[in-house]
């Protein structure tokens, strides 16, 4: 993973126009001004808000166009970005500094001195659900509107998995008038969130009429002229007018890959500190990439759009010369369910064993404001930290607001390996529409620190 500068104008050529890929665009072209920037990008749009689109559906987002960032122009008038839509890259020469790109029925070669790669990833469909013409994902801003005109025929969907995605989805098929079945091969509702949180979880799905089906792994399909019909999970048989399958996704590395292109946890690419892969002159970023967790200091594969646009502004800047650093990530996490908010960030306790730490934890339950003010609402807090050092690992949240306010000071602890005894210390905010008096957090890390004392 060497590294070079190079004072003469370069022709950067970025692969993907997703988040990753146009935020290192833009800051390319920023600090290599004289070079020529390229982004080549398989659908029909560039800079879209893929984490919007649930929103969409369920009517909090009005239009489409509101869940493009920028339009094409921008780039190309603005920032002088060639962009280059309908271009599917279909293999990289590293030896020559080439790639191929299909343009339609036209295939045509183009030459780099930098390369970033940003491909993103593409969702895990089981293969009890491929090819079946009534099974959708939600990926692509192009999957959005053939999903929403689907719907309108569909009134019993089923849900395929129960992580953020399918949680955001149930809540907007809900919100779309749908009867809506969540599908969860274990009882886990939710990556990174401990089990003494799942009732709330599964009291508020119930509440809103979406039905879960928790420890059921499929069994069987019942087809009907090559759609999905009924799905067995466990002991239940499910009807189904139109299934949606949220089961993670799947790093799309194999250009990367065939092209001998180093690749590591869950297949994605993996990259150093300045997002350099282990070919000359390639760097990687977003979907497709590892990055490092700060809390464990070891490469993962956690695709989230902020490390993407992070990331990406990283590969930009050190595509045109510079010797940017990306620090990596803490792993955090929010999502809103119905009324209510659900955070994580750092470990859970059982990725603290896994990595050899000594986990001790605390929770509790407290208010969101003041009790005495006008819509106090109840806050659980679970803070989890190492036996030997103190130091902070992670931390939970769930309640009907103040969750993400409180989720941000949990991750800037873990960025600055805090332990338990400064989170007591903090100088926080107070007002009664905001906070008790005495800050939640600092309750939950005396409560903790008691324990480790």
């Amino acid at each position: 993973m060497g590294y070079q500068i190079m004072s003469s104008p370069l022709r950067i050529i970025v692969i993907g126009g997703d988040a990753a890929g146009m935020s290192a665009a833009s800051r390319a072209r920023k600090y290599a001004p004289e070079s020529t920037v390229v982004v080549y990008e398989a659908g029909e749009h560039v800079s879209y808000s893929a984490c919007g689109m649930p929103f969409y559906l369920g009517g909090e987002v009005r239009e489409f166009d509101d869940l493009i960032h920028y339009p094409v122009s921008k780039f190309v008038e603005e920032r002088r970005i060639n962009v280059e839509l309908h271009s599917r890259v279909t293999s990289i020469d590293v030896s020559a500094k080439k790639i191929t790109v299909q343009k339609g029925n036209e295939t045509v070669q183009d030459s780099y001195d930098r390369l970033i790669i940003a491909t993103g990833a593409r969702p895990q469909i089981p293969e009890v659900f491929r090819d079946k013409t009534n099974v959708y994902t939600l990926r692509h801003i192009d999957d959005l509107l053939p999903l929403e005109k689907a719907m309108e025929n569909a009134q019993a969907v089923s849900i395929i998995g129960a992580g953020y995605v399918g949680l955001e989805m149930a809540e907007a098929l809900s919100k779309m008038g749908k009867d809506v079945t969540i599908i969860q091969r274990s009882e886990r509702l939710l990556r990174g969130i401990d089990g003494d949180f799942h009732p709330t979880l599964s009291k508020e799905l119930e509440a809103n009429k979406v039905r879960l089906l928790l420890n059921s792994p499929i069994h069987d399909v019942g087809s009907d002229e090559g759609r999905v019909a009924s799905i067995r999970a466990g002991n239940t048989e499910v009807h189904a007018d139109a299934v949606f399958v949220a089961t993670g996704v799947i790093p799309n590395s194999e250009i990367a890959s065939q092209a001998g292109i180093r690749t590591g946890a869950g297949g994605a690419i993996v990259v150093n500190e300045r997002m350099q892969t282990s070919a000359p002159m390639v760097f990687a970023a977003g979907d497709v990439a590892t990055t490092r967790h700060l809390v464990t200091g070891k490469d993962i594969y956690f695709p989230l759009a902020t490390g993407s646009n992070k990331g990406g502004r990283i590969a930009g800047e050190n595509a045109a010369g510079r010797r940017s650093v990306y620090n990596g990530i803490v792993g955090t996490e929010v999502v809103k369910v119905f009324s209510l908010e659900v955070g994580r960030t750092g470990l859970t306790e059982e990725e603290a064993k896994q990595n050899r730490f000594r986990p001790v934890s605390a929770a509790i339950t407290s208010t969101s404001r003041a009790s005495y003010y006008p819509g106090s609402a109840s806050l659980k807090i679970k803070l989890i930290a190492d036996e030997n050092t103190h130091r902070l690992l992670g931390g939970m949240l769930v309640g009907k607001e103040g969750v993400a306010k409180r989720l941000d000071v949990l991750a800037a602890a873990l960025y600055g390996r805090m332990r338990i005894e400064d989170l007591t210390r903090i100088d926080y905010s107070y007002s009664p529409p905001f906070s008790p008096s005495w800050e939640p957090l600092g309750v939950a890390a005396d409560v903790l620190l008691g324990k480790l004392s």
